[in-house]
């Protein structure tokens, strides 16, 4: 193994991927997560259980020589996951997958622009559903290139959710977050529509300037 491959960051991609598959928002097939850590990018291996990642799968990538360095075949986003990290400064995570009721937004490509919800404004003053990129290509990642300088969680247009952070953990929390207002928003919807908030309350939220 390289001498700059920390094993603690493996650590870290095996707690998340693994709490992640309980929540049932991964599986083998779906969702990859990654971590930056200097020059060096550790990324899920492509058809693995998030049960099953370890040391010898997780896949380690040369950022400044653009090669593979450890572990076994990457997942099938990792372009997406490269692009992911010359977006903007501070970014050190990145988390796509298919939660259920976000990826049902996305495949009907539906932003989250609603007035209605304090936390939603709060934590991400919109999640807009940028527009579809062929899954596994680098045109993915550059359509939601111009919508994640200002926001850290955007839908995918008939594919699923990608969230950034400054850590693994923050962009774990922020799909939980988001997948359980979506949920929340639809429940409104059944019972006779939201209603927003005062408009002087939602100016105050949008003033506030989302965290990374």
């Amino acid at each position: 193994m390289d001498s700059r491959i920390k094993t603690e960051v493996m650590d870290e991609i095996m707690r998340v991927g693994s709490e992640m598959q309980d929540m049932e928002l991964v599986n083998t097939f779906e969702g990859n997560l990654s971590i930056k850590d200097g020059d060096l990018m550790y990324v899920t291996p492509g058809r693995t259980s998030k049960k099953a990642l370890n040391y010898d799968n997780i896949c380690v990538i040369d950022l400044a020589k653009d090669e593979q360095i450890w572990g076994g075949r990457p997942s099938s986003e990792t372009r997406m996951h490269k692009g992911a990290y010359t977006i903007k400064e501070g970014v050190n995570a990145a988390i796509h997958c298919h939660a259920p009721i976000l990826t049902s937004y996305a495949i009907a490509n539906k932003s989250i622009e609603v007035k209605c919800h304090p936390e939603l404004l709060f934590h991400y003053h919109d999640i807009p559903c940028v527009p579809y990129g062929m899954p596994g290509s680098d045109e993915i990642i550059e359509k939601a290139r111009p919508y994640l300088l200002h926001r850290n969680l955007v839908l995918m247009a008939n594919h699923g959710v990608l969230s950034l952070a400054s850590n693994l953990a923050l962009a774990c929390q922020r799909i939980v977050s988001a997948e359980k207002l979506g949920k929340e928003l639809i429940y409104a919807q059944m019972l006779g529509g939201a209603v927003d908030i005062p408009e002087t309350e939602i100016i105050r939220l949008l003033e506030r300037p989302l965290d990374l």
